[in-house]
């Protein structure tokens, strides 16, 4: 197999092992979760949600295979890139399973921090990757948005037993 293919298939793994993290952190049915809060009217549809999280793992991967291409120069854009992917599992634990719409609106603010520094590391790599990072970097101000509004539509929402309140 080519450097090039063990690149693609290595960085198509790793993004499969934390989409599965994802879903496991998210629990069992968070899309009835998230219809049970009330929504602002400029709420993504559920399908919305999944075409994003899709377009999210298309770029991750994209930009996973493009450090592992680069050889020893590529390997912290992509540590970065699997921060972003973990760090992107743990927001669906805090909003899914915790529901502690606070938290996962204050992690917003950090996890934007280590996306733009992962647009930059891949840029420097690839204008073509980076450029499709910055896509998803583009659209963090929308889920900030949206997640404030959730807070502010759903003061009462109940918090998981055993967290604080």
């Amino acid at each position: 197999m080519s450097f090039v293919a063990v690149a693609w298939v290595t960085a198509i793994v790793v993004a499969a092992i934390c989409a599965v993290l994802e879903a496991w952190l998210s629990g069992p049915r968070p899309f009835l979760l998230l219809a049970s809060l009330q929504q602002p009217k400029w709420a993504l549809p559920s399908w919305g949600w999944m075409v994003i999280g899709g377009v999210f793992y298309v770029i991750m991967t994209t930009a996973a295979a493009t450090a592992l291409r680069s050889g020893a120069s590529g390997r912290p854009a992509f540590a970065l890139v699997v921060a972003v992917l973990l760090t992107d599992s743990f927001w669906n634990y805090l909003l899914f399973r915790c529901r502690r719409i606070d938290w996962a609106y204050s992690y917003l603010f950090p996890y934007a921090a280590l996306v733009a520094g992962t647009t930059w590391a891949v840029f420097r790599l690839s204008h073509v990757a980076g450029m499709l990072v910055a896509l998803y970097l583009a659209f963090l101000p929308y889920d900030m948005a949206w997640s404030r509004a959730l807070m502010r539509l759903n003061p009462n929402f109940p918090i998981k037993p055993g967290y604080p309140g």
